[in-house]
């Protein structure tokens, strides 16, 4: 008896013919392909960081350009996150780093006063933003270091969150 010769690599399967066989050695890339993967990997989340913190101060500089007025501010799921509202639908969520009391005085008297963004920093190397918001009959503005989220219009963060 003699056995049937199969090629190498193949394999037979009930009546349907050889089907190619699949090593663990091709299937798992080498370290220099994951290595080139991983960097891969890295720049497009270094550049998507980018992007997002780019548009982030770009809304951020257009209420402060347009002097567009707070109309609310909401506390957020935890104890250290604000939802601030605007009156042209602009919601952005604060997590608040330095500048706890300023926004303390802030929610107290936002809803009263007329109260909007006057300036705007983003800190470079980190995702933070000083904002300095001016009320009405105050002399000095309120001073805030946080961190700064984009909110869509469903009422939670998530999905299309710009983060800075």
């Amino acid at each position: 008896m003699t056995r049937a010769v199969r090629p190498r690599g193949m394999a037979w399967f009930r009546g349907r013919g050889p089907k190619p066989r699949i090593r663990v050695r091709d299937a798992v890339p080498v370290r220099r392909d994951r290595r080139d993967l991983r960097r891969q990997f890295r720049r497009a989340a270094r550049d998507a960081v980018a992007e997002r913190k780019a548009e982030t101060t770009a809304v951020l500089r257009r209420l402060s350009a347009g002097r567009v007025l707070l109309s609310g501010v909401t506390p957020g799921s935890q104890g250290t996150e604000e939802i601030l509202e605007f009156v042209d639908g602009t919601r952005l969520l604060l997590k608040v780093r330095c500048g706890r009391a300023g926004m303390e005085r802030l929610e107290r008297e936002a809803p009263h006063l007329t109260a909007w963004i006057a300036q705007v920093q983003p800190c470079f190397g980190r995702r933070r933003s000083w904002l300095w918001f001016f009320i009405t009959g105050h002399v000095a503005p309120v001073e805030l270091l946080a961190s700064v989220v984009s909110v869509p219009p469903s009422g939670h963060p998530g999905g299309s969150v710009i983060t800075i």
